[in-house]
């Protein structure tokens, strides 16, 4: 977003992005072929930040005007495992508060702990947040017969594993979802963005073959729908609707501790969204995971094989070309007018209030986000 600010302090957008969280305006800075740890991600992290600091202002010169543009980057594009590393906290510790796991459910006393407000420049991370809070219910499920966040014993662990297999199949034969699954090839599951979105469209059938909660489901559907939607969110309504959540989550199944990343949005995301320069849903990473399939697909298909540096070479050259911002500027803009969703009702009424915004049912939000 570029904006102007007058004598008044009043700030005037002269160009907004209009496909945030595009590939089309990705920019690839280099390329390394490195194993990623906490270190090298800190390494990083520091070398951006610091050609950051380096930047000067850009200047324009418009008619006999000549104006100063600056420039303010925020690092969003990552994930929770990032944000751990660049805080040192362990993947089970709140990077926000430092709240550990058994403290999860004790939402006064979170609530009360002190937060470091530098972490709120990492954002929600929107798209994984899909998967953790769809993953959070799954392992839910998985323990219900033994009401145990961890499972212990032989006799424990195959009741756990017989209701996990029934679960799969029930939710693979009546939705066609395959969760939990090893991909071929050892690149992750099949717990992906796409599966997340069907699975909280469907909340009748899901509630019915997991015995979770109807009424949780759906809010955890209208949190995720909210922080993805990429307009204005009402910080003061999201928090007491995120706390409300919270709470129920906590009096139903107070034995099961909430996981870091539900606990995240849940309790802190309110201040995170009220710290953003943008709508937060426009401060997602989904055009680096996107780069991820393209990258496969640009080094199988549009690159030279004779060596590993001119393969790299080819597939740099390659996402430099996509991402020009005078090339994607000319493409046609089909794209964007498809991505403006009717939104659930739940959803607008914690939205800030935008004209053009029309309630409509929860399946068009998530079908026509999962056939993307």
């Amino acid at each position: 977003m570029l904006y102007c600010i007058n004598e008044y302090s009043q700030k005037t957008i002269v160009w907004q992005n209009p496909k945030p969280s595009s590939t089309d305006y990705c920019r690839p800075i280099k390329v390394q072929f490195k194993k990623e740890t906490s270190e090298l991600a800190s390494q990083e992290v520091s070398y951006i930040e610091g050609q950051i600091s380096l930047l000067e202002n850009t200047m324009v010169k418009v008619g006999e005007k000549e104006i100063a543009v600056s420039h303010n980057m925020v690092l969003t594009m990552i994930d929770g495992k990032i944000c751990n590393a660049l805080t040192k906290t362990s993947t089970q510790t709140c990077y926000i508060c430092k709240a550990t796991p058994k403290l999860m459910n004790n939402l006064e006393a979170v609530v009360a702990k002190e937060v470091d407000p530098s972490t709120f420049r990492f954002g929600l991370s929107s798209l994984h947040a899909w998967i953790r809070f769809f993953e959070c219910l799954l392992h839910l499920a998985y323990r219900l017969e033994v009401k145990e966040w961890q499972i212990r014993g032989a006799e424990k662990k195959e009741i756990v594993a017989k209701r996990k297999l029934r679960i799969q199949k029930d939710l693979r034969r009546e939705l066609g979802l395959i969760v939990d699954q090893p991909k071929p090839g050892g690149s992750g599951n099949t717990n992906d963005g796409n599966t997340a979105r069907r699975f909280f469209g469907h909340e009748d059938e899901v509630s019915r073959i997991t015995r979770i909660d109807k009424e949780l489901i759906h809010r955890f559907g209208v949190v995720l729908k909210t922080i993805s939607s990429g307009f204005e969110v009402n910080a003061v309504a999201f928090n007491q609707y995120a706390r409300q959540t919270a709470q129920m989550f906590v009096n139903l199944y107070p034995w099961y501790y909430m996981p870091p990343s539900v606990h995240k949005i849940l309790i802190h995301g309110s201040a995170i969204i009220s710290a953003a320069l943008l709508p937060i849903g426009q401060m997602s990473e989904e055009a680096q995971e996107a780069r991820n399939k393209h990258l496969k697909q640009f080094r199988q298909h549009h690159s030279r094989k004779v060596s590993r540096q001119a393969t790299n070479s080819d597939m740099f050259y390659r996402l430099l070309a996509t991402s020009d911002p005078l090339i994607s500027s000319k493409r046609n803009q089909f794209r964007v007018q498809s991505k403006k969703k009717h939104l659930p009702s739940d959803v607008i009424n914690l939205l800030s209030p935008e004209p053009g915004l029309r309630a409509e049912t929860s399946e068009a939000f998530s079908d026509s986000d999962a056939s993307e």
